[in-house]
């Protein structure tokens, strides 16, 4: 018995020991995981040199004395082959830094099967404006040295302006003659110093305020009861609704959803901005948010910013209520023509892996994209999106049916209730 109590006591004492050296992790990992917050994607933008061509920026040195044997002169612009590196390279400290990163080359196996419906907030971008690139050859070694200086900017997609802007050196060595392992990882030494810059750090790591999951709805607009209008009455009503929207890189059409201010449109309108500018039919110029984007429906949702007076929406025919043979009108600013008006009739419905379209032999033409699709009775079916353009082919145009794309923007439609309803489930003005 003696002997057990021994061998007890020593067991226990073990123990006691192992639980003082093993320290419990679980609650580190709770509070780990509590720390997390969503924020915005990054994206690198073109890292350029703003260096005068011609002007040296170093040389090759040889022997214990370093004597030049050549020079190096600034060319006219960084190799196509160098720039990629460098931003591959940037995006992998972004990435190990713990950002959200756009890719520019994803590097997913399943990147091709698997769309990104939201581009960067944050583009960074670099302009190199110092240089001191020399090699060095001896007897005992060979090497490059690089010395760079770069002047970072931040340029936030939703302000729509640089918010920060720094020029930061950088300095690597690599062995070798000319080797451009140096360059790279002079560049990369002054990135990694902009991202321990405190103030970068908060601007990359501001939290996202709107949630995916956001729903927004829109009123019912209540039309007359009878059944179609002429074609100068439809036009009439409808114009005042379209808009044309203005980004750096072209311009297309939309549609007010409600007098709140809310826009219908194509994602290829607004690209990756995150404010646009918006034509009224009055011709006044205001800013656009863009709220949300699919791009597999190529859709998106703009919001005008600010107080609106005197814009209305159009109705929306938001039931299964689309037949071949119907007619239809096609309202946008093709080629900058505002307000053009054309006329066809469904042609069919089609179907690709992604998505539903209506296809229209309505003329379409760039510009058109984003604008609606009416019905005769003035009603948005759908969306213009895209034709096929060919020699030889005409008649192809395609629009989104506009349910579906408000469903997958989560956008629904409040109908007053008890009230009685048209075919497209608008509720019908009542006249005393």
């Amino acid at each position: 018995m003696a002997k057990a109590s021994v061998w007890s006591l020593i067991s226990a004492i073990v123990l006691f020991f192992f639980s003082l050296q093993i320290p419990v992790r679980a609650e580190s990992l709770q509070s780990f995981e509590s720390e997390i917050e969503s924020s915005a994607k990054v994206e690198i933008a073109r890292i350029r040199s703003g260096v005068l061509p011609g002007v040296v920026i170093g040389g090759h040195y040889d022997g214990l004395l370093k004597m030049r044997q050549q020079r190096y002169v600034a060319t006219e612009r960084l190799e196509e082959q160098l720039e990629t590196s460098v931003r591959d390279l940037l995006e992998d400290e972004l990435s190990q830094a713990g950002f959200d990163v756009m890719r520019s080359h994803p590097q997913s196996l399943f990147a091709d099967l698997v769309a990104s419906s939201e581009p960067g907030r944050f583009l960074i971008g670099g302009t190199i404006t110092k240089v001191n690139l020399n090699s060095y050859s001896s007897f005992f070694k060979e090497y490059t040295h690089d010395d760079r200086s770069v002047r970072w900017e931040l340029f936030d997609r939703d302000l729509n302006k640089v918010v920060y802007r720094q020029e930061i050196a950088g300095s690597a060595e690599a062995e070798g003659i000319d080797n451009p392992a140096a360059t790279y990882e002079a560049i990369r030494a002054s990135f990694r110093s902009l991202l321990a810059e405190p103030r970068v750090v908060a601007i990359l790591n501001r939290p996202i305020e709107e949630t995916p999951s956001q729903a927004y709805k829109i009123a019912a607009i209540a039309t007359p009861s009878r059944s179609s209008l002429t074609l100068e009455q439809l036009v009439g009503q409808t114009i005042p609704s379209i808009v044309q929207i203005r980004t750096p890189n072209g311009r297309g059409s939309g549609f007010l959803l409600d007098s709140s201010g809310l826009i219908m449109t194509n994602q290829h309108v607004v690209g990756s901005a995150f404010s646009v500018k918006v034509k009224l039919y009055d011709g006044s110029i205001v800013n656009g948010r863009v709220l949300r984007r699919d791009s597999v429906a190529d859709a998106a949702l703009v919001k005008l910013e600010g107080e609106m007076s005197e814009v209305a929406g159009l109705p929306i025919c938001h039931t299964d209520r689309v037949r071949v043979g119907q007619s239809v009108v096609a309202i946008g600013n093709p080629l900058s023509f505002s307000n053009s008006v054309t006329q066809g009739i469904v042609s069919g419905f089609r179907r690709n892996a992604s998505r539903s379209l209506i296809q229209t032999d309505t003329a379409v033409n760039p510009g058109n994209s984003g604008g609606p699709l009416l019905n005769r009775d003035g009603k948005v079916i759908g969306i213009v999106t895209e034709k096929i353009a060919s020699e030889g082919i005409e008649g192809l145009g395609f629009a989104l049916p506009i349910g579906e794309v408000l469903q997958r923007l989560n956008v629904s439609i409040d109908s007053p209730a008890n009230s009685e309803l048209d075919t497209c489930g608008n509720p019908l003005l009542s006249y005393k």
